[in-house]
């Protein structure tokens, strides 16, 4: 029997410990994350945090590749299903309930601010950008193989512009009518013929 390389218990702490940073840089910035305040937020000991992580930038770089994943899962393509309803359904998951709140949003709007702190986090959001707008273009080659790739991705990096200004002006409090329209925009720069 093989053993995983991080046991799940340990993995659960480190998830804790990144939830901790998400938190903590959403309610107060990368000013309010220190080793220290990411134990307590956690609920384990510094002794832990730094075990893991080396310093509070690394802490930080963590944090910002656990969002990359996440936000390249949102436009994964699965070969074996419908590209279009795929399409549609990644460019909706934008405005789902999740993405929408005070703390998620404010999160994002720190993710962005924190590529002007550090070089290594610029790099994280640089690569993350490209990688979100490379799945997006791959989706929509998928759905519209009649495109050619630089088309793909100029759509792909008109529709990433559109949905970053839908959640900040979300966090302004945009309505759900205006989000469902600028979704609607979305698709069609998406399957524009």
């Amino acid at each position: 029997m093989t053993s995983n390389p991080v046991d799940p218990p340990e993995k659960d702490r480190q998830e804790r410990i990144l939830d901790a940073v998400l938190d903590l840089l959403a309610q107060r910035g990368i000013s309010g994350v220190s080793m220290r305040a990411v134990a307590r937020e956690a609920g384990v000991a510094l002794g832990l945090v730094n075990y893991y992580f080396d310093d509070k930038t690394k802490l930080i770089c963590a944090a910002l590749r656990r969002i990359e994943e996440q936000d390249v899962a949102l436009v994964a393509f699965d070969p074996d299903l419908s590209a279009e309803p795929q399409l549609r359904a990644a460019l909706r998951r934008i405005v789902a309930p999740e993405f929408l709140t005070t703390q998620y949003l404010s999160l994002r709007l720190q993710l962005w601010s924190l590529a002007q702190a550090h070089e290594d986090f610029a790099a994280i959001n640089t690569t993350a950008q490209q990688r979100y707008r490379a799945g997006l273009a791959v989706l929509i080659q998928a759905t519209r193989p009649d495109l050619d790739r630089e088309e793909c991705d100029r759509r792909a990096s008109d529709v990433d512009v559109v949905q970053n200004g839908m959640w900040l002006t979300a966090l302004l409090g945009l309505d759900r009518a205006s989000l469902r329209r600028a979704v609607t925009r979305c698709e069609e720069i998406a399957l524009a013929p």
